[in-house]
């Protein structure tokens, strides 16, 4: 853990030290290469297990039930700081 953590902060120092050179900052869309491998390379990793492949439809209720628990949750919280911080009650909306 502390490896990993260490690579990082290892990163941000040569990326903050490195971050007026002009050659650097065409790494922004290499980075979106590799990430788009990545995931790509996860996606075929996923489908040759045959036990996530096998109890997909599980996992997609799962996933069907957090996300909308989440949607939920974050519209309530919007329309509780609607309420608390925006509505202004007694205040004329018309000019």
């Amino acid at each position: 853990m502390f490896t990993f953590i260490l690579m990082m902060l290892l990163g941000v120092l040569i990326g903050y030290s490195l971050r007026n050179r002009s050659k650097i900052r065409k790494v922004n869309s290499l980075i979106h290469g590799v990430v788009w491998l990545m995931l790509g390379l996860l996606g075929c990793s996923i489908g040759q297990n045959r036990l996530i492949v096998d109890h997909l439809s599980y996992f997609c209720g799962q996933a069907a039930v957090i996300s909308l628990l989440s949607v939920l949750g974050s519209l309530l919280g919007s329309v509780l700081v609607y309420h608390l911080f925006f509505n202004k009650k007694g205040a004329s909306h018309e000019k």
